[in-house]
């Protein structure tokens, strides 16, 4: 029944040519691009720390899933199982790994899906409802494209939001007794070491082409899984950091406004052309891995961080002033005038 739908709109994409095929293209490319990641970050660094640390976790609890599944049923793409699947463009060189479920489908899921909930929860309206129908274009893009089967797609939606559902609980959770921030933190590192060994351990299919290479190569899909592994293991001990040492929210929104912005510029450098795609040339797990992490602890430690010092500077500048406009020296204490 999955290869037959899949057949039906391939059948449909050849018949009306361009009408609607660069239209999904770019709705798959822009859910796998920057543009989400900044509005996510900006969300967090210049609106609302809270909701944007939830859409945060909701990623990375996404990520891992979506890592473990795949290296779990190492379930072959559409055009391996079926011959007569013919994927759009460049798509059956880009997507060389397993296909269940969608990793387009988890990142849309998570960031449009969790920014969709913080606009709706402030009332744009509008504004959620067009993120959330990128969701679901991204999904029947996938499908439509010929690169992912329904359940793909369906599967990486639903266990995305099952991530996000628990994510935001256990920050709910956690916002109770301190303690238990120390108990998330433990908790995720001990699931990353876990996963690190099942990764490195289980066996995998090992079907290889004419040409002696491998149908899928278990070495760069382990690499892939360490996206989720770098992302969580960063993520529980930056939020520890960031909730008990970096007050960055009562900062002035214009300037943490200005600074996300600027900030915006290294992370893309950092995602697209960083040093990690050098490492990866000797280890794909160890780059993914570090891709990843850093990236978590620019995004929550270092940002926030400057954020925070602007924020100081600014306010030592404005009671310099004030203090000088009061006939009072600078860092002399009131009482002693």
């Amino acid at each position: 029944m999955d290869i037959e739908y899949l057949l039906y709109l391939q059948q449909f994409r050849e018949t009306v040519g361009s009408i609607l095929t660069p239209l999904m293209n770019a709705v798959t490319k822009l859910s796998a691009g920057f543009l989400p990641i900044a509005m996510m970050c900006m969300i967090y660094w210049a609106f609302d720390r809270k909701a944007g640390r939830k859409i945060l976790a909701g990623l990375g609890g996404g990520l891992f899933i979506n890592g473990f599944l795949k290296l779990t049923f190492c379930v072959y793409r559409p055009w391996i199982r079926d011959t007569r699947i013919l994927p759009y463009g460049d798509s059956k060189t880009a997507a060389t790994g397993y296909s269940f479920p969608s990793g387009h489908t988890t990142r849309a899921t998570a960031m449009f899906g969790g920014s969709g909930l913080w606009f709706m929860e402030k009332k744009h309206s509008v504004v959620a409802g067009l993120l959330f129908v990128l969701v679901f274009l991204t999904m029947f893009s996938r499908n439509y494209l010929g690169v992912h089967t329904p359940q793909d797609v369906l599967v990486g939606f639903i266990s995305t939001a099952v991530m996000m559902y628990l994510t935001g609980w256990l920050e709910l959770w956690s916002e109770k007794d301190k303690k238990r921030d120390l108990m998330i933190l433990v908790a995720g590192l001990l699931i990353c070491i876990a996963a690190v060994l099942y990764y490195e351990y289980k066996p995998y299919p090992l079907d290889y082409l004419p040409d002696g290479s491998l149908l899928v190569d278990p070495a760069k899909m382990r690499g892939d899984a360490y996206e989720g592994v770098g992302f969580i293991a960063s993520f529980v001990i930056c939020r520890i950091l960031e909730k008990r040492q970096l007050d960055f929210d009562r900062i002035s929104q214009k300037l943490r406004l200005f600074i996300g912005i600027f900030a915006l510029i290294p992370l893309y450098w950092w995602i697209n052309t960083g040093c990690p795609y050098i490492i990866e040339e000797i280890s794909r797990s160890l780059g993914k891995f570090l891709r990843f992490g850093l990236g978590i602890i620019y995004i929550m430690v270092l940002v926030p961080g400057t954020v925070v010092l602007a924020g100081t500077l600014t306010n030592r500048g404005s009671d310099k002033v004030t203090r000088e406009k009061q006939g009072q020296p600078y860092g002399c204490p009131e009482g002693l005038i």
